[in-house]
């Protein structure tokens, strides 16, 4: 009897085994749910060169892309990107400006045999391929000696030019000082301020859509922001230091600020733009009166702004105060006139992504972004949605 107990468990455990695999077996099978496809990412970046150094400034030619870099000028054919040295490998091109293909002045830092800075303009007349040096009198003054003799000091480089066809009139700014030049940078006349001021390099230089008045800015000894407002006409001269300060402010409270770039676009004579360590500003009436577009964002600095003609999009992107790590590219855009901004951030944790200067190229309806990063050289930015 014992045997037949057994021998029935065995067998009730068997079916009992049996019975819970054909019910495992008839359940439904596992409904998938499908991995939602991500956003696609709305600017395309390519790096475009230059890796590892500094480019202070770009500027576009109808062919041509030219990078003013701590290590040289570069130049990039635009159909092909492919950089070509100009000159200046051991020194720092502060300023360019282009008279004509063939034509250009250029504002050089280079270190001397004792380790200081010494400044010289140069010009070419042949695209590049050699550089005279200017004997000028941009930031000469004259003093006296103790025997009374004159000597002649020059303090500044111009940190900007740019110049004006129209009246073939070329303008540059130094520290707190704004001259101009007829003769292709060999002799400077004082439009205000004047040489040797004790300023911070004024690197912001442009002139209004209507050639009336160029505009000049950088920053004060006691980092106070400065800008100035010059009429070619008049030759009134009106200072924005004040509004500059309140509104490239943190939080309402006003601290360190620099004007960085101005920009004005042809569809808004009226509006000026002024970027800088505090955000960005802009006047609807030529200075009367500054508002804030972007505030300051976790004490970021913007260098400049930029218009897609056909849409009016408005796109800028920043530089946080980091010399030495790499820092995120971030990108921003408005739709609406700057009332509200969009952010992207590129996914890539190695990239030094500081934005220091920035250009728009637009050639059969595709429009392109180059951008001129702190140590991280050029990259190319497209917008992949309208």
């Amino acid at each position: 009897m014992r045997y037949v107990s057994i021998f029935i468990c065995c067998s009730l455990f068997m079916l009992i085994s049996c019975g819970g695999s054909e019910s495992t077996q008839s359940l439904p099978p596992p409904v998938s749910t499908p991995i939602p496809e991500p956003e696609p990412a709305p600017f395309s970046v390519q790096l475009s060169g230059l890796h590892g150094l500094i480019v202070g400034e770009l500027q576009l030619s109808e062919q041509y892309l030219f990078a003013l870099t701590n290590a040289g000028l570069f130049r990039a054919d635009l159909h092909t990107l492919e950089w070509q040295s100009l000159g200046f490998d051991d020194a720092h091109v502060l300023s360019l400006a282009r008279i004509a293909d063939h034509h250009m002045l250029a504002g050089v830092q280079q270190q001397d045999d004792e380790g200081y800075h010494t400044f010289s303009l140069y010009e070419t007349t042949d695209a590049g391929h050699s550089w005279l040096e200017i004997k000028h009198n941009f930031g000469h003054y004259e003093t006296e000696n103790e025997q009374g003799k004159e000597q002649i000091f020059r303090t500044e480089p111009p940190f900007a030019l740019i110049y004006e066809p129209d009246n073939a009139t070329l303008y540059g700014s130094g520290y707190d000082v704004l001259a101009h030049s007829t003769d292709y940078g060999l002799s400077w006349q004082v439009l205000h301020g004047g040489w040797g001021m004790f300023s911070q390099p004024n690197t912001a230089l442009a002139i209004n859509p209507d050639k009336t008045e160029v505009w000049s800015g950088g920053q004060g000894l006691q980092e106070n922001p400065l800008l100035y407002q010059f009429n070619l006409h008049t030759s009134e001269l009106i200072e924005h230091h004040a509004a500059m300060r309140e509104v490239l402010s943190h939080e309402g409270i006003p601290g360190p600020a620099v004007v960085y770039a101005i920009r004005f676009f042809a569809d808004q004579p009226e509006r000026t733009f002024v970027m800088g360590e505090g955000g960005i500003a802009f006047s609807d009436d030529q200075g009367g009166s500054w508002h804030s577009m972007i505030g300051d964002v976790n004490y970021r600095f913007y260098y400049d702004l930029l218009q897609d003609p056909t849409t009016s999009r408005l796109y800028t992107a920043g530089w946080s105060k980091e010399f030495d790590l790499p820092q995120p590219l971030i990108i921003e855009w408005s739709d609406d006139a700057g009332q509200s901004w969009q952010r992207y951030q590129y996914p890539s944790n190695s990239l030094f992504g500081g934005v220091r200067s920035m250009v728009m190229h637009q050639q059969q309806g595709e429009l392109t972004l180059f951008f001129g990063l702190y140590k991280g050289g050029v990259i190319q930015v497209k917008p992949t949605q309208p």
